[in-house]
């Protein structure tokens, strides 16, 4: 595979590699789909339940993707270098890090759930289902998201059809425990978190079990590695911007949740659910390009093929584009396409579709700025990445919440929105335009 992210023609090698990755990103994408009409059909109430506990689970993730993304980039890095020891060094480090953060997490978590659920101003009527659904989700972290974790350095090193294998099965097991534990077996809420929890422990046994016995990878993951050089400081330095991402919209989330609420109603919140899963479903298959182009411009930017990584970030930015421009033609003159998948309630739909139409206006943007700030990411220019992040994940939108609503309502928490990915966008335009000079005059 190395050999390939040398050599071959790259639009076949992107295909390649970004066709598993967005076909297991749009499987994922399906069950959060599934998911959350499945959480509806117990209540609308149930649904706000899970929307109101999404910035625990963003600041989950931040960890997830701190170690994940900052090992997965330096793999890539490494095997462009020749340097597979080290490659496998960084597995084996990161490992241990997941382990040990999502321990901590969780006792965090499971120790202050009552003034955190306080500090999320859940309602009376959503604090049962909120509190039912984190505490089995952040239980059941420990073990399910260290695979998800290491997924991103199977990727890294060109195996992308195996983790969407992996990725495309977890999903499916999650849809057919669903209703099996939502219903048959009458757990409400709660199945919905244990179903969740058991498909991520078994993407977390399958790569653990991968990365330790495939004899055709070109690193594996010993977990008895003796102690050479720590790659701590690496790791977290190209996982930063992700991390930074994810915190900012932990806050962004809260902050955005509570305008939500008090400028509109539950009603509203459960509207910008939606919202957010047609966003999700959007995002994931743009990621899903991004995660096909890492391996490619971190192994070659290590290799100093600056002509391939030229290229594979001009396809991906124009990729993004045409799918972005895609899909905001859908939701700004048929958004009852994509609502209508999820309620068949009236009032909601009336929502969901202006909440939508709006919030998602700076839609064709969006993709160009989320491809610069992780090209950045897999070339290990961290801080650029982190200005990119930074922006758009609540140094413009977070000020905005607090004084726009204040004037237009509800309509003000969707127009800051728009105005912070119209600011974060035009500058990652400009700076992925100045870095496509600097790979040109470098051929």
């Amino acid at each position: 595979m190395n050999q390939d992210l040398e050599s071959k023609k790259i639009p076949a090698l992107l295909f390649q590699l970004s066709l598993p990755a967005i076909t297991s990103m749009l499987i994922s994408a399906v069950y959060n789909i599934v998911d959350r009409i499945f959480v509806e059909k117990i209540s609308p109430l149930a649904l706000s339940g899970v929307g109101i506990t999404m910035p625990i689970q963003i600041l989950q993730m931040a960890f997830v993707l701190l170690i994940g993304i900052g090992s997965s980039t330096l793999i890539s890095i490494k095997l462009g270098e020749k340097k597979p020891h080290e490659a496998e060094v960084i597995l084996h480090q990161a490992y241990k890090y997941i382990m040990i953060a999502m321990a901590i997490f969780s006792v965090i978590i499971i120790v202050f759930m009552n003034p955190i659920l306080n500090i999320l101003k859940v309602s009376s009527d959503v604090y049962p289902y909120a509190k039912d659904y984190i505490f089995i989700m952040v239980i059941g972290s420990i073990f399910g998201l260290p695979g998800f974790c290491l997924n991103n350095s199977l990727r890294a090193i060109g195996k992308a059809s195996v983790s969407m294998k992996i990725v495309v099965s977890s999903a499916l097991l999650n849809i057919i425990l669903d209703p099996l534990f939502i219903f048959t077996f009458n757990m409400g809420i709660k199945g919905a978190a244990l179903a969740t929890v058991i498909s991520q422990t078994y993407v977390t046994v399958l790569v653990f079990w991968l990365f330790a016995k495939s004899k055709n990878f070109p690193i594996n993951l010993k977990f008895a590695m003796p102690v050479e050089k720590s790659f701590f400081k690496e790791i977290i330095e190209n996982g930063a911007p992700s991390f930074y991402m994810q915190i900012f919209a932990t806050f962004v989330n809260i902050i955005f949740n509570r305008s939500v609420v008090e400028y509109g109603n539950d009603l509203y919140l459960a509207a910008m659910t939606i919202v957010q899963a047609i966003y999700s479903f959007y995002h994931m298959v743009v990621v899903g390009i991004i995660q096909g182009a890492q391996p490619i411009n971190g192994y070659n930017f290590g290799a100093k093929r600056y002509d391939r990584v030229r290229e594979t970030l001009i396809l991906t930015l124009g990729s993004s584009f045409i799918i972005s421009i895609s899909i905001f033609a859908i939701i700004q003159f048929y958004p009852s396409l994509l609502s209508g998948i999820f309620t068949s309630d009236k009032e909601l739909l009336k929502l969901t579709n202006y909440s939508m139409k709006l919030y998602l206006f700076m839609l064709p943007l969006i993709g160009l700025h989320t491809v610069s700030s992780q090209y950045f990411q897999a070339v290990s220019k961290p801080k650029k990445a982190s200005i990119l992040s930074l922006l758009r994940y609540g140094m413009i939108l977070i000020p905005l919440l607090f004084i726009l609503p204040r004037f237009w309502g509800i309509q003000g928490v969707f127009i800051s929105n728009v105005i912070s990915d119209f600011i974060a966008s035009s500058v990652a335009i400009f700076f992925i335009s100045k870095e496509l000079y600097y790979l040109k005059s470098n051929l």
